[in-house]
């Protein structure tokens, strides 16, 4: 059941790391009145498709301390359905929440590596925190937690380091 749990958020995560660029994208150009009709829509289409597939509008949101995910959300169904009226308060709301938004530079997280950090946040690091294990002789990590992400993945390259460095600097955050 956990390991059910685990791939599934580290694939919903990968989708959103992949995602993310033309969401901030989108709000971006919405921020900024004048735009025309046809773009307006298709913009207001990439985000309303991640409002129903993934939760990065409300992190954005949540991020920027804003409050109107849902009347921004609301705005832009009412415009993709031919409302004009709505499109200034949309350009006012994405304005808001334009200057909060960044774009992490760097290579997407993948699935496994999503997947692999979350198990030591969740499995690992409340028991014992420790770091992968590389063999020299075999040329890579072999833990059991790596080796388990990599047969639960189909990836005999997976590396580990990238996840437990993403894990270590939020574990120091918070201590």
């Amino acid at each position: 059941m956990m390991a059910c749990l685990l791939v599934r958020s580290g694939k919903r995560c990968a989708n959103e790391s992949v995602r993310l660029p033309a969401v901030v994208g989108a709000i971006r150009f919405l921020a900024k009145p004048g735009r025309g009709r046809r773009p307006i829509l298709c913009k207001a289409e990439v985000l309303l498709a991640a409002w129903e597939e993934t939760s990065i509008i409300e992190t954005i949101f949540d991020d920027a301390s804003l409050n109107m995910e849902s009347e921004f959300i609301g705005l832009l169904k009412s415009a993709v359905e031919g409302h004009e009226v709505a499109w200034q308060r949309i350009t006012e709301i994405a304005a808001a929440v334009a200057p909060h938004l960044s774009i992490p530079r760097g290579p997407k997280v993948s699935a496994a590596s999503a997947a692999h950090e979350l198990f030591l946040e969740s499995v690992v690091g409340p028991i014992e925190p420790r770091a992968y294990t590389w063999n020299e002789i075999v040329g890579k990590c072999t833990d059991p937690a790596t080796e388990a992400t990599r047969r639960e993945f189909a990836n005999s390259n997976f590396d580990p380091r990238p996840a437990y460095r993403r894990w270590k600097s939020r574990r120091i955050v918070k201590i």
